[in-house]
């Protein structure tokens, strides 16, 4: 299995080293990572400046590993293209240091660093160590997450998962003997953090996090908030398709109303 490693931290991270450590124990691995961190930037993509990128000697033998001046998603068509050697199997991202859950995914780039690999049916996990929720320690504990990739790439090497699907995992920073289990979640209506745009002192406006209590209202049960603050891994399959098939109907319904009536604005002189 040939297994494409990277994230939004950079490819110096300690994330991505203890992710690529657990990949190389599965298959063969390639790093292709920002060569710094790119956290926040969601899909973008880079058209208007070329992409350099380095050859890095990997600390993961048997790894090869490119640092890109660019985003996540850069590196993954990077990695999934020119540089891949052959047919990339899975791609996986992170680890990143903070959870990536609820809303909060869509302007995640260890998250949508997989949209390129769904767009092609290859299967995919982004994975990120939360340090914000009740349960988790100050201590980075990257080992957990790390070995619940490892876990979730070999079940998928060997077939037992279901072809082409996109996971988004979340960890809680605990020692090993503390985990409390497994749940299958959905995104969170809110995460932990809420954004705010407030302008300071020397006229430039900021965008600033503020921490949602553990206790918050909209905290749903089964979703991968309430799983974090429960102690447990959070696991949530993801669809990257954006149609709301729901709201199809209502809107053709209306469609004979809005012809007539582009009709007559066309006829207008």
């Amino acid at each position: 299995m040939k297994i494409l490693v990277t994230n939004d931290d950079g490819i110096d991270s300690p994330g991505i080293r203890a992710l690529a450590e657990a990949m190389s124990r599965v298959g063969e691995v390639l790093i292709v990572a920002p060569d710094q961190e790119q956290s926040g930037v969601g899909t973008a993509v880079s058209f208007h400046n070329g992409i350099a990128a380095a050859e890095r000697t990997s600390a993961i033998e048997g790894a090869r590993a490119y640092a890109v001046s660019g985003t996540p998603s850069d590196c993954v068509f990077l990695g999934l293209g020119p540089l891949a050697e052959g047919k990339i199997d899975l791609v996986v991202s992170g680890i990143n240091t903070g959870a990536n859950v609820g809303n909060g995914v869509l302007g995640s780039g260890t998250t949508m660093a997989t949209r390129p690999a769904w767009a092609r049916r290859i299967p995919s996990i982004a994975v990120s160590l939360s340090r914000d929720g009740p349960q988790d320690q100050k201590e980075l504990l990257f080992h957990l997450a790390a070995t619940v990739s490892e876990l979730l790439a070999r079940s998928m090497a060997d077939g037992e998962m279901p072809p082409g699907l996109t996971l988004n995992v979340n960890v809680p920073s605990v020692p090993r003997g503390e985990i409390r289990g497994i749940a299958v979640t959905r995104l969170s209506p809110i995460g932990y953090w809420r954004l705010r745009t407030e302008q300071d002192g020397d006229g430039l406006y900021y965008n600033k996090l503020s921490a949602i209590a553990a206790d918050h209202p909209d905290i749903e049960e089964g979703t991968d908030v309430w799983a974090l603050n429960k102690g447990l891994i959070s696991i949530t399959p993801l669809r990257l398709e954006v149609t709301d098939d729901k709201l199809i109907p209502a809107l053709t319904e209306q469609t004979p109303r809005l012809e007539s009536a582009l009709k007559q604005l066309l006829e207008t002189p």
